[in-house]
């Protein structure tokens, strides 16, 4: 059941975002509470009353001390960032992520935004996450180093907003 979050969600969330490292950073509670009070939405979608897979976005002009979202708004406007989404290891390949990103489209369009943006990590590398991103219409775009063995390529979609 696809569904946004509710705040008696945030424990099974923090879980599941620090299971899924690397692809995503590991989280305090504290710290994903403050990531949710600046995100715009999280979809969650719930199997058997588990927290099978998130997704959370982030506009822009958020004050979010995110690297990446930091470097991001400094090329864009109008856009919709994809700060996290992550899948429960035992619910993966069965489509939860695109259906999470089926519906960020869909509220991209609603809401006027022009582009969709996240980065994926290349070193560590996350194969999987690139091919998904490609596999739905995602086009890479530049590549930015954080550090040792740390280093993002940014992906973007092109959004056509709904007609107001």
């Amino acid at each position: 059941m696809l569904r946004e979050l509710r705040e008696e969600d945030q424990e099974a969330l923090l879980l599941l975002n620090n299971s899924s490292t690397p692809a995503v950073n590991t989280l305090t509670l504290e710290e994903l509470q403050s990531i949710l009070s600046l995100a715009e939405k999280c979809w969650v979608e719930e199997i058997d009353r588990d927290l099978a897979a998130a997704l959370i976005i982030i506009g822009p002009d958020q004050n979010y001390s995110s690297d990446n979202y930091t470097w991001l708004e400094t090329q864009f406007s109008n856009y919709c960032y994809v700060d996290r989404i992550m899948v429960n290891q035992n619910h993966k390949r069965r489509g939860l992520g695109k259906k999470l990103y089926q519906e960020l489209e869909k509220h991209a369009q609603r809401e006027g935004d022009e582009i969709l943006l996240c980065e994926v990590n290349i070193e560590p590398p996350n194969p999987q996450s690139i091919a998904f991103h490609t596999q739905l219409g995602w086009e890479p775009f530049f590549e930015r180093e954080h550090g040792p063995g740390k280093k993002v390529q940014y992906f973007k979609k092109s959004i056509i907003p709904a007609q107001r």
